[in-house]
């Protein structure tokens, strides 16, 4: 994917304006910044106060309306705007949005469409999925390596204890040596808990997983059994203390148990790396003002 361009083009549109000028263009097709505006302020209105217009946001939505613009794009040239299921979702949509008015509002032929687009990248995606079938061998594949990866191996639910003092974190380990519950000694010591926050116990990890993704924690925690606790892991900012609330050993559930979602998980791979292979072949182009 080009992510150059696309934080380029993501930081024009975070640039404002006051009228509506062309920002980009994506394989030809220009994305102006009065269309970033309409879209963020309308996820700021729908979240009743749970978002705020931010840099962040405003980046993100960036971004997406530069995949969707791509993959709309793809979508068209091949015809998928006539496919009978496309095609009967957008009549459906049509005729629930007039049923409530929503057609006279203003701005409504900007956020139809956008509804559109996002229509066209369902179906591709189901384009995808058609051409590209995950087989039941294949199912049955990814089921096998899952197994042997897993296979005689533990999974952990940890607890943390996160401050910023070192002090802090010797004292949680002292009270922990103590036989404290780690519920009471996260409470003083947290900054989580400090801030107001409450104490929570994570879900359950497989250690081969942490182990890749978490190497300092699964050192510290690897060779812990249950109701014990990792010495301070110390890094520049925090201090962490892990507690092993329980361990255990990996439960494979068998395969017609997840053979359909892990199915689904790999269609959606498969339409990722469509996409991604979309966005390294687009020509996208930031307009410099």
């Amino acid at each position: 994917m080009k992510k150059t361009y696309i934080a380029a083009t993501a930081a024009l549109l975070l640039s404002g304006s006051v009228f509506a000028e062309t920002v980009a263009t994506v394989n030809g097709t220009k994305i102006d910044s009065s269309e970033l505006d309409n879209r963020v302020n309308a996820i700021v209105q729908e979240s009743k106060g749970q978002a705020q217009d931010t840099p962040d946001l405003r980046r993100y939505v960036a971004e997406q309306m530069v995949v969707e613009t791509v993959v709309s794009q793809e979508a068209k040239r091949l015809h998928l705007e006539n496919d009978a299921e496309y095609k009967a979702a957008l009549a459906e949509s049509r005729k629930l949005a007039q049923s409530q008015g929503l057609d006279k509002q203003a701005g409504f032929k900007q956020r139809w469409a956008a509804h559109e687009n996002q229509m066209l990248m369902t179906a591709f995606a189901r384009d995808v999925v058609k051409k590209n079938p995950v087989t039941d061998a294949q199912v049955q594949a990814n089921y096998d390596e899952m197994c042997k990866r897993y296979e005689n191996t533990d999974e952990v639910q940890l607890g943390e204890i996160i401050t910023d003092k070192l002090d802090d974190a010797k004292a949680a380990v002292k009270d922990l040596g103590k036989k404290k519950s780690f519920a009471d000694v996260a409470k003083k010591y947290s900054l989580d808990a400090k801030n107001g926050g409450e104490v929570n116990l994570g879900g359950y990890l497989p250690l081969v997983d942490l182990q890749e993704s978490r190497p300092q924690i699964y050192q510290a925690v690897a060779n812990l059994g249950k109701g014990q606790f990792s010495q301070p892991i110390v890094s520049e900012k925090i201090q962490a203390v892990f507690y092993v609330n329980d361990k255990r050993k990996m439960a494979i559930p068998a395969f017609d148990a997840v053979k359909e979602g892990m199915r689904g998980v790999m269609q959606q791979e498969r339409v990722q790396a469509a996409i991604d292979q979309l966005m390294g072949d687009a020509k996208i182009v930031p307009v410099s003002k």
